[in-house]
C-alpha cells in the first residue's frame, strides 16, 4: 500500500497555479488517510537531486506538469537506479505521455486518478542517465520547435508550429545520418528523424497504433523528405495512423539504435520538446522500468 507521498513542482516566480494545485492534491490525498509532503523547487537540477533522495523515503512521487516535468522526475529516478509509482497531474501545453496513457487532463479527474488508479509498467527510452519520456527529434522538425519560444507556445498552443513551420519547409536542408539498429549499418540522407516511445505524438494518440507505452521497443520513423508538396500527404498519413507506410518514410523497431553525425554542421535533438543533446547518441529502451498510475481501465 502507498503511504508517503512526495508532491515535486516547479515553484518559481510564474507558477503560482502549480503551488495550488499541489495544495488541491494534497488535501483530497490526506482525506484518504495518506501522508503527503509538498516539495516547491527552484531549477531542474534541484528537482532532479530532490527525487533522486525521495526514491527511498517515499511510496509514491507525484508530478506537477507537462512531458518536461515528467522527463525531470525520470531523470531523478535515474540517477537512484530505480524508480517507485509516479502519479501524474498534466500541466502542460500538449501532454502527450499523459494522452499516450489515458490519464485524465482534467486535474480533479486527474487527481481522483491517484486514488483510484494503479501502477503499471511503463517503458523508458535512454540515453545514458538522460530520459527519453515521450519523443526525441532531430532535423528540421527540431529546428522547428527550437525557433518556438515557451511564452508563445503557453499563448498560442500548437498551433504556433504550424507557424513556424511554414518558414522551415521552404528550406530543403537534409542531413547525413549513420544508423545502427538491429545488427544493421545504413548511412542515409533524411530531413526528420523521430523516436517515440508510445502511441501518441503531439497529443495524437492515434499516431502509431502499433506501439505501446509497455511493449520493449523504440519506434523509429526517418523522413527522407519534408516539403512544402509532401506536407499534405504526410498530415493525411501522420493523423490516420500509417505514417510509416508513406512513400518517403523509413521505419524501424529496436531496443537499440545509435545515430551518428555524418554532416559537416552540429545536429542537435530535442527531447520531450526541449533543446538536448547533440550526435552522436546511443538511444535504449529501458523495458519497465517506470510504474506509473493509470487509469484501472487503461
Amino acid at each position: 500500500m502507498m503511504q508517503k507521498y512526495l508532491i515535486v513542482y516547479n515553484g518559481t516566480a510564474g507558477k503560482a497555479d502549480n503551488e495550488a494545485i499541489a495544495k488541491s492534491v494534497r488535501q483530497k490525498l490526506q482525506e484518504v488517510g495518506k501522508q503527503v509532503e509538498l516539495a516547491a523547487t527552484e531549477s531542474e537540477e534541484a528537482a532532479i537531486k530532490q527525487i533522486q533522495v525521495a526514491v527511498d523515503n517515499y511510496d509514491c512521487l507525484v508530478t506537477i506538469g507537462g512531458d518536461g516535468s515528467i522527463n525531470t522526475a525520470c531523470a531523478g529516478f535515474l540517477k537512484a537506479g530505480h524508480s517507485i509509482p509516479l502519479g501524474i497531474i498534466p500541466g502542460g501545453t500538449v501532454n502527450n505521455f499523459a494522452r499516450a496513457l489515458k490519464i485524465p487532463l482534467n486535474t480533479n479527474k486527474a487527481i481522483q486518478n491517484l486514488i483510484d488508479g494503479s501502477p503499471a509498467q511503463v517503458d523508458l527510452g535512454v540515453i545514458g542517465e538522460v530520459p527519453i519520456v515521450s519523443s526525441l527529434t532531430l532535423g528540421r522538425l527540431a529546428d522547428i520547435s527550437q525557433d518556438v519560444k515557451q511564452d508563445d507556445k503557453r499563448k498560442f498552443g500548437t498551433i504556433i508550429y504550424l507557424f513556424k513551420g511554414i518558414k522551415e519547409l521552404f528550406t530543403n536542408r537534409s542531413y547525413k545520418l549513420k544508423i545502427d539498429a538491429n545488427g544493421n549499418s545504413e548511412i542515409l540522407r533524411a530531413q526528420i528523424l523521430l523516436i517515440t516511445t508510445t502511441n501518441s505524438v503531439g497529443g495524437n494518440v492515434a499516431f502509431n497504433p502499433e506501439a505501446r507505452y509497455d511493449d520493449d521497443y523504440l519506434h523509429v520513423f526517418i523522413l527522407k523528405k519534408f516539403t512544402l508538396p509532401k506536407i499534405m500527404t504526410y498530415a493525411a498519413y501522420f493523423l490516420s495512423g500509417n505514417l510509416k507506410n508513406a512513400r518517403g518514410v523509413k521505419y524501424l523497431k529496436c531496443k537499440q539504435i545509435h545515430i551518428e553525425n555524418l554532416s559537416s554542421r552540429s545536429i542537435k535533438t530535442r527531447i520531450d520538446g526541449d533543446p538536448a543533446l547533440a550526435l552522436p547518441i546511443t538511444v535504449k529502451i529501458r523495458a519497465n522500468f517506470l510504474r506509473v498510475i493509470l487509469p484501472d481501465d487503461c
